[in-house]
């Protein structure tokens, strides 16, 4: 596997990763197809459950999807390391107040105060890739603002370049990693993340789904603001 410089710390992180988790119980249940998914661990073995999805979120909004589908793919994780990293589907710790309302102001050109009557620092949910704010606008309208994680975008790019590298090396050199097709995974997973992050394709999407449903009076979505 060719060794990119610029990405050391991250390779650090990932072999001490692999480190822990590799002396426990889950490699041997990884490693042996006849185990059930739902086979019982020891109360350790789920607090190292959950020690995974706490190291998975300290690592970033990739590897937060990365435990997303892990939690959600039972031929590949035990029933109680699924169950832990499920918790990244809606509970992940928020950034900032200060850094949000930066990237907001930077995105639409303008102060807080000038684009919006209220903006609620408190978001009302966290995920791997953004939170959302509450606000009103200027004329009075209420509205949520979905706001991207800090430098995501570098931080996504570069954390799927090694990830790749990784999943085609075991791939190689791995009869269980050839049989789950972990590269074929890895570039899924990366697709699927780039279109979350375009939200004007979301927009798009919200638009049409409108269209579908006028007509409709008892259903409603939110309309997204030009």
């Amino acid at each position: 596997m060719k060794i990119n410089t610029k990405h050391l710390t991250r390779y650090q992180q990932i072999v001490r990763l692999l480190w822990k988790y590799g002396r426990s119980d889950l490699v041997k249940q990884l490693d042996d197809d006849t185990v059930a998914a739902d086979t019982p661990l020891a109360s350790a073995d789920r607090a190292l459950a959950e020690q995974l999805a706490d190291d998975l979120e300290a690592m970033g909004p990739t590897y937060v999807k990365l435990g997303q589908v892990l939690s959600s793919r039972p031929d590949l994780m035990p029933a109680a390391f699924s169950d832990a990293l499920a918790r990244l589907q809606d509970r992940v710790k928020p950034f900032s107040d200060a850094e949000a309302q930066q990237i907001i102001e930077t995105e639409l050109g303008a102060r807080i105060s000038k684009a919006f009557s209220r903006f609620d620092p408190e978001p009302i949910a966290a995920a791997s890739l953004g939170q959302v704010h509450r606000a009103a606008l200027r004329d009075g309208r209420e509205v949520v603002v979905k706001v991207q994680r800090p430098n995501i975008g570098p931080q996504i790019a570069d954390d799927f370049e090694v990830l790749a590298q990784m999943a085609a090396f075991l791939d190689e050199h791995s009869d269980w990693a050839r049989r789950r097709r972990l590269a074929q995974i890895v570039e899924e997973l990366r697709t699927s993340v780039l279109h979350e992050l375009d939200y004007e394709r979301e927009a798009q999407s919200m638009r049409m789904m409108l269209k579908n449903i006028e007509g409709f009076d008892r259903l409603y979505v939110p309309q997204p603001i030009d």
